[in-house]
């Protein structure tokens, strides 16, 4: 039998120390600092929170030989845990939304994860609170629960956050600009920042199809990957704790996000996916309210699955003009 702990800490070494793309969009605009997490080994940054939680199952843990992990995913998480647990020889099951890529489902299919679907109308939320269901009734399962668990959010102040302070060399921190997703991400990165920069803005970014904290139902439109509102007035845990330091929340469409993936990619090179183009989005807006001298730092989870590549290319460009340009 592989040892698991062995197999992770391998794992683990592949993982972090991405790369900063420095980005400027014109003379009266800061200048945006993007973390590429596509460099990571399944191509996104949640391997981070991964390998925390998973690392956290296996230090509580004694016996491993029936570990069977649960857990609920929009898609890169999923990916990650599926790579991580089929490395390991850990049974996993995961809950996903039946609208989820199909490229992401042949993925997880060939690398044995067990996936339950849920009806696509019931939004995150639902598949949310089918996981803890399933939790509840089956004690065999160990859960991880991305949404409370803390190994999630301190991936990313030990990891991410410590990584951004030590690449910016000393340069000084205006604002923080990430998507909300389960809170992970934006809330460690800022834990960390505000250590150094106890004056850095946060701003949280969301799909216009799903804001933060809305008090309508869940639907199953389109929006921006790895992020979005619950529905029914459901805040992200990780988030609300920390809502009297948001200094703006920032909403884009769906085909805003495809768009700035278009015009992204004609202008540099470089791939970006819904949830990158949404964090770009809003950075570009907060370096332009912040001014020439500012540092606005942002975060690019992953390039985007292939689905997201159809509906960008689907769309015409005939009114693009250059608004982006790479230094």
């Amino acid at each position: 039998m592989k040892n698991p702990s062995q197999v992770l800490d391998s794992f683990s070494q592949q993982v972090g120390d991405t790369p900063m793309q420095r980005i400027t969009n014109g003379s009266a605009s800061g200048i945006i600092w993007a973390k590429c997490e596509w460099h990571n080994p399944t191509g996104s940054v949640k391997d981070r929170a991964a390998i925390a939680m998973v690392s956290e199952v296996l230090r509580q843990q004694d016996d491993l030989t029936n570990l069977h992990i649960l857990e609920y995913s929009g898609g890169n998480l999923g990916l990650s845990l599926a790579t991580i647990c089929h490395m390991m020889g850990v049974k996993l099951t995961l809950v996903l939304s039946a609208s989820s890529p199909l490229s992401l489902l042949n993925k997880l299919h060939a690398l044995r994860a067990q996936v339950v679907l849920v009806d696509a109308t019931q939004g995150f939320g639902g598949v949310i609170q089918h996981a803890i269901e399933m939790a509840r009734d089956n004690s065999d399962f160990t859960f991880l629960y991305q949404h409370r668990n803390p190994a999630n959010v301190m991936a990313h102040t030990d990891g991410t956050g410590t990584e951004i302070l030590k690449q910016m060399s000393g340069r000084p921190i205006d604002a923080w600009v990430a998507a909300a997703g389960s809170g992970g991400t934006l809330a460690g990165v800022y834990d960390a920042m505000i250590q150094v920069y106890p004056d850095v803005a946060l701003h949280m970014v969301m799909p216009t199809e799903m804001p933060y904290g809305t008090p309508v139902p869940a639907n199953p439109k389109k929006r921006f990957a790895g992020s979005g509102g619950l529905g029914m007035g459901i805040k992200q845990h990780f988030i609300e704790a920390r809502e009297p330091h948001i200094t703006r929340e920032w909403n884009f469409s769906y085909e805003e996000t495809l768009r700035a993936m278009r015009i992204f990619f004609e202008e540099t090179g470089i791939q970006i996916g819904t949830s990158a183009a949404a964090n770009l989005l809003a950075a570009q807006k907060a370096a332009i309210q912040l001014g020439p001298q500012a540092n606005v730092v942002t975060i690019f989870p992953d390039q985007g699955w292939p689905e997201e590549w159809v509906d960008a290319n689907a769309l015409t460009l005939d009114d693009w003009r250059p608004v982006i340009r790479e230094t």
